[in-house]
């Protein structure tokens, strides 16, 4: 897993997955605190139909087609990012109850793929 940090507040991950078909995913795992901006990302080496993101609430951000961005109607906090390849969305304020698993779907003409990653809200500890 790799990290790279943005800012204090800011963080990017992503990992490399494999599942049946190449499958790049958010990495299985996620820290951020309250009040963060982190950026998840799925996609795959063939272009898919639309994309889908349900967050722990059961919220979701879903008929994503490639080309798209925009905010998602249910989560103002969720930007999302769409291209041939890849369905990114970007929380721009992690809260606490973004705690949980996410749920990435890619949908194909043939097929539905699914990835999950676990988001860990981490609070600092007060003094």
């Amino acid at each position: 897993m790799r990290i790279s940090q943005w800012s204090v507040t800011t963080v990017f991950l992503a990992v490399f997955l494999t599942v049946g078909a190449e499958i790049w995913t958010s990495p299985k795992k996620l820290m951020a605190r309250p009040r963060s901006e982190i950026k998840l990302s799925c996609g795959s080496d063939n272009p898919y139909r639309s994309c889908s993101w349900t967050l722990p609430s059961n919220s979701s951000c879903s008929n994503i087609r490639p080309g798209m961005t925009g905010q998602c109607r249910e989560v103002q906090t969720v930007i999302f990012d769409a291209s041939e390849n890849y369905c990114n969305i970007t929380v721009t304020s992690v809260r606490d109850f973004d705690n949980g698993a996410w749920t990435c779907e890619l949908e194909y003409p043939d097929r539905v793929d699914t990835a999950f990653t676990e988001l860990i809200v981490i609070e600092e500890a007060s003094v």
